[in-house]
């Protein structure tokens, strides 16, 4: 299998190479998307900690959660009354190692957080970006190891450009390769309204991104869109599939979480969860924690 995640043309080896031409929006706005070059990482020290063993020889868990910026409930916050990131992530750490996840996304995460996650889920490794508040893709470290990482610019709120990670993770045992490309489309709010045509534009990015992945991937965030993002992201052509619905079902599906995962079809997700207990409730204002298995080679 090729080491990289996106084609770039033949014979280079490259994650993400390429130009997105500016792409007009309302007829006033034009955007352009670059990919670069990735570097290739190390998973980080080993770390002499109880592991949890794969779900099924070829499975894995995924995982996908928004995280809840810290500054939400920090003090002076608009939530400061809530629990805050530090004892939250400690929460989210604790849920993972409960129901034996591998590898997964976090949406909005933010320092305090990212260290959290780091000191009281040491036997994860974290990928993310150096922006204030930015998504993450973990992994178990005696799952998985950190192949390449690059970054693609997507839009947040008023046009906010933002860093996501797109990551390429090796599985140890298989040497089977999976991308990840963890997202937050901005949500249109009395305060913000007309933020469609910024989610418009990252769903497009997404796509483009996925057109020219050269290993099986993951999408996975907060979208801030229920069934229309469900039936833009299944659509024929598309390269993905949701746990939720098929493509023709999508709009008389189940109302569907803002909360959701899009993945390439050779990765088969089944067994999607929902866990939206007291803790969940604690650790998020989503509520919830997300859930699905994937198969990452043909072990029977």
């Amino acid at each position: 299998m090729s080491p990289t995640l996106i084609a770039s043309g033949p014979g280079r080896a490259a994650l993400l190479r390429a130009v997105v031409p500016a792409v007009a929006l309302c007829g006033v706005l034009g955007a352009a998307l670059s990919f670069l070059v990735p570097t290739t990482a190390t998973a980080g020290p080993t770390v002499k900690v109880a592991q949890a063993e794969p779900v099924q020889p070829g499975f894995q868990r995924f995982a996908w959660l928004n995280a809840w910026a810290d500054h939400h409930t920090a003090p002076g916050g608009a939530a400061a009354d809530r629990l805050d990131g530090v004892p939250r992530m400690r929460i989210v750490v604790g849920h993972l190692r409960r129901t034996l996840i591998d590898f997964g996304v976090l949406a909005e995460v933010e320092a305090p957080q990212r260290e959290a996650f780091e000191s009281f889920g040491r036997e994860y490794a974290l990928v993310s970006t150096p922006d204030a508040t930015d998504d993450a893709v973990f992994f178990r470290r005696s799952v998985f190891r950190l192949v390449s990482k690059d970054t693609v610019t997507m839009y947040y709120r008023h046009g906010a450009r933002v860093t996501a990670p797109v990551v390429v993770l090796e599985e140890r045992s298989t040497g089977q390769r999976v991308g990840v490309l963890p997202v937050h489309f901005p949500a249109s709010l009395p305060s913000a309204p007309g933020q469609k045509r910024w989610r418009d534009l990252n769903a497009r990015i997404v796509k483009d991104v996925v057109a020219r992945a050269e290993v099986p991937i993951v999408v996975a965030g907060d979208f801030n869109q229920r069934n229309d993002i469900l039936c833009d992201l299944t659509s024929p052509g598309t390269g993905l599939v949701s746990p939720l619905a098929e493509h023709e079902k999508c709009a008389t599906a189940r109302r569907a979480p803002i909360d959701q995962a899009f993945l390439s079809p050779s990765l088969r997700p089944d067994r999607y969860q929902v866990y939206s207990g007291p803790s969940a409730r604690r650790a998020t204002d989503h509520g919830a924690f997300y859930q699905v298995r994937v198969r990452l080679s043909d072990i029977p």
